[in-house]
């Protein structure tokens, strides 16, 4: 084996590394999320429940409809039995506040629903009572979970996407290691066959097409994006002084122009302007690889705008 395929097989090993770190990094973030939730505090309504709550925060009243509790089993409409009242009171004995909540989650054989919510402003021990003339149902008390299962999911599709990400540029920078370049085949020119140039340009074309459809594919995996402009730098030298040299400009321009437009729209998507910015970005993208794509076709210069 030469140095230069040990090298690459190096480089392919990293690449794999970084995508399988990427994956482990996701997988311990939400495994993390899942471990360190604290089962809600549960009891047989109508009733009154104190709860120790160690951190300020929004905290949930759930209805537990479906669920065995005390060797009972429990399987009842979602809403709160008709009449029954909530109320809250707080460490300092004053009344706190509440407000509906409608969020039905599932664990396995226990369904639990949302019914009311309410702001621990300070820790402390908090009074939950439930009022009202109903057959026995089954309350929960726990902190909300959404805020944090959104960070957590966030963290792990980032960390997910970044490996990925770095594991393919990797991947491709190896692969392209291992192809021949320009300067060898200008090294061995004397000994090539007189279509040699022709190759080349073909090999070239070839490679500014990949980017193309790279770029197209991104409409759908995302990822491939970062791989074209990757390629573009990589073999930019290779392409300077050809008529291919004008695709790269062309490519390039699409990936950071792109990148702009789409880190304004994300920000400002919180208002409307923000979704015509990231859809006006997506028709433009879409223009440029399709006017690049027939201009490569057709094996001509693409203009600078």
């Amino acid at each position: 084996m030469s140095m230069r395929a040990s090298s690459s097989t190096g480089w392919f090993l990293a690449a794999g590394a970084l995508a399988l770190g990427g994956l482990l990094v996701a997988a311990a973030l939400v495994l993390h999320f899942f471990s360190t939730q604290e089962a809600p505090t549960r009891f047989l309504a109508p009733g009154t429940q104190s709860v120790e709550i160690e951190r300020p925060g929004r905290t949930i009243v759930w209805h537990e409809h479906r669920t065995l509790f005390d060797g009972r089993s429990f399987d009842l409409p979602p809403p709160l039995p008709h009449g029954v009242r909530l109320e809250v009171t707080g460490p300092d004995g004053a009344a706190v506040a509440t407000e509906p909540a409608a969020v039905t989650v599932r664990w396995g054989s226990v369904e639990r629903t949302a019914v009311v919510a309410f702001d621990a402003a300070a820790a402390g021990r908090y009074v939950i009572v439930a009022r009202g003339d109903a057959k026995p149902f089954v309350l929960a008390i726990g902190a909300d979970f959404t805020w944090p299962l959104v960070r957590a999911l966030g963290g792990a599709i980032a960390a997910a996407v970044i490996g990925l990400g770095a594991g393919l540029a990797l991947g491709l920078y190896a692969l392209l290691r291992r192809a021949p370049t320009a300067a060898t085949d200008a090294a061995q020119a004397p000994l090539a066959a007189p279509g040699a140039t022709d190759d080349s340009e073909k090999r070239l074309r070839d490679l500014t097409a990949v980017v193309y459809a790279l770029q197209a594919l991104s409409l759908v995996f995302g990822l491939t994006l970062i791989a074209g402009v990757i390629v573009n730098y990589l073999k930019r030298p290779e392409v300077a002084g050809t008529w291919l040299e004008s695709h790269f400009d062309w490519q390039i321009r699409t990936f950071w122009w792109l990148l702009l437009w789409g880190v304004l729209g994300l920000a400002s998507a919180i208002v409307f302007v923000g979704l015509l910015i990231l859809l006006g970005a997506a028709i433009w993208f879409v223009y440029r690889v399709v006017r690049g794509w027939i201009a490569l076709n057709d094996r001509r210069p693409i203009g600078p705008h």
